[in-house]
């Protein structure tokens, strides 16, 4: 066991909701549940469990029945009173975790820092967490994940991969329901051609490329593997590993499959054959328009399947009239003429009102909205707030998504962009697919299309003009 030592802050909250609400039907999985066992365990994998912490309102009978277990692993449970919200304590968690968290930066000594918990609001924490020299680790339930938080950790581990580790280890098959292998393969295939010199690139350099260019939460675990080397050894076709010395730490280093001489240097290791490394670059398909060679057949069911489950990571209601109801109420709170509103204050107006639907909105799913739409640039942005937090930027809608078909239609393009490569190869395909996974008729499902496919156009432009 590593002599690090380990601190672990959990937000109860956030994990038992994130569980209770997993859709197994949605990817064929097995049923998540709360295994704290697992959860310890998987910390003193890491290191010496010096703290460990849940946060949580345990009047909530949901969270509650999980203290005995709690207590048996020496977790220690730390109340908070809130306001109630849904049976959810709004911020009051998020706030005395950060602050226990923080304080314990001065007060105790470890090296590792593991956070359970999924909520964006903790983006200041990891940052100062960092700035101190500490190893961050995140641990969320993927379907409730922020998607900038992978970008703050030196490791993220979906809470479901978490438990696959606990299954190997007594003995089960590991299971890889949590990555999608065969489209993960295609695109490190790409990767590699694209960005690793004949020299090769180390495992150290390589995972945080993985977690840039093709998944931001990418853990080998999510493959049934605890090491990030026996994952790469397991697609001989796409890549070869050599150990490298002890000047490199013991690291690996890896190469494309057609990377010719490149591992005749490395002493005591047959370089391994393989299909794949006769495949000239010319025979690849193109990036950007086509689907990657090898990847599975999208069925009208399959397609439907996986594209739900991958933009289940959003935080977006996957139906549409929900979406459209969230999205009615936030336009009408949209500045729209002169007048500049920052998502902070967006959320302050919106949370708790009644949306045009009745139904109640709640902080969570807003911040995630108005997220998406501010990564798909429907805002113009206040130019004296340009240097300020992308909460506190002051935001008003562009001129050509001044009405509510015209944003919700750029909303529904950027869901499309993260799911186009699971699209069929033929065209009237593609458009029933996307009519299927948006609920809507042909002709908006074409325009999607072509708006998509003109934008990967340009980037791989972009890209070659280099």
């Amino acid at each position: 066991m590593s002599s690090d030592r380990v601190a672990i802050f959990i937000d109860f909250e956030n994990l038992v909701y994130g569980v209770e609400n997993n859709d197994p039907s949605a990817t064929g999985e097995p049923p998540l549940d709360v295994d704290i066992d697992r959860i310890v365990a998987f910390a003193r994998d890491q290191g010496r469990l010096t703290l460990a912490r849940a946060y949580a309102d345990w009047r909530n009978s949901s969270v509650r029945q999980h203290q005995p277990q709690l207590y048996a692993q020496g977790i220690e449970t730390v109340h908070v009173f809130g306001r109630r919200h849904d049976y959810e304590v709004k911020n009051a968690v998020d706030v005395a975790l950060a602050v226990d968290a923080v304080r314990s930066l001065f007060e105790r000594e470890y090296d590792i820092f593991i956070l359970i918990s999924g909520d964006r609001d903790f983006l200041p924490l990891l940052r100062a967490v960092r700035e101190h020299g500490r190893q961050i680790i995140g641990v969320s339930v993927r379907e409730s994940a922020s998607r900038d938080l992978p970008n703050l950790c030196d490791r993220f581990v979906y809470y479901r991969d978490l438990l696959s580790i606990g299954r190997a280890a007594r003995g089960e098959r590991a299971t890889t329901t949590g990555g999608d292998i065969a489209s993960f393969k295609a695109q490190l295939r790409q990767l590699l051609a694209d960005e690793v010199p004949r020299g090769g690139v180390l495992g150290a350099t390589l995972k945080p490329m993985i977690r840039n260019r093709i998944d931001p939460g990418f853990d080998e675990l999510q493959y049934g593997y605890t090491k990030f080397s026996r994952l790469l050894e397991s697609m001989p076709d796409i890549a070869r590993v050599t150990y490298t010395d002890s000047e490199h730490g013991g690291d690996i280093r890896v190469f494309p499959v057609d990377g010719g001489d490149a591992l005749t240097s490395s002493p005591g290791l047959e370089p391994r054959p393989s299909a794949a490394a006769s495949e000239t670059s010319s025979s690849r398909p193109d990036p950007i328009i086509s689907r990657p060679s090898g990847a599975w057949e999208p069925t009208p069911e399959a397609f439907l399947t996986r594209a739900r489950a991958r933009l289940a990571r959003t935080g977006l209601h996957l139906d549409r009239a929900p979406r459209d109801d969230m999205m009615a109420a936030i336009y009408g709170a949209l500045p729209t003429g002169d007048e500049y509103r920052s998502q902070t204050e967006l959320l302050t107006a919106l949370d708790g009102q009644q949306s045009p639907a009745g139904h109640e909105l709640e902080h969570s799913t807003l911040r995630r909205y108005l997220w998406a739409l501010y990564q798909s640039w429907v805002f113009d942005i206040d130019p004296p707030d340009r240097n300020k937090d992308h909460l506190e930027r002051g935001l008003q809608l562009k001129p050509e998504y001044r009405d509510l078909d015209a944003v919700t239609l750029r909303l529904e393009q950027s869901l499309l962009y993260k799911v186009y490569e699971l699209l069929p190869d033929e065209l009237d395909d593609k458009i029933a697919r996307i009519r299927d996974l948006f609920e809507t008729d042909e002709p908006r499902a074409a325009t999607l299309l072509e708006r998509v496919e003109a934008y990967r156009r340009e980037q791989q432009q972009r890209r070659t003009s280099r």
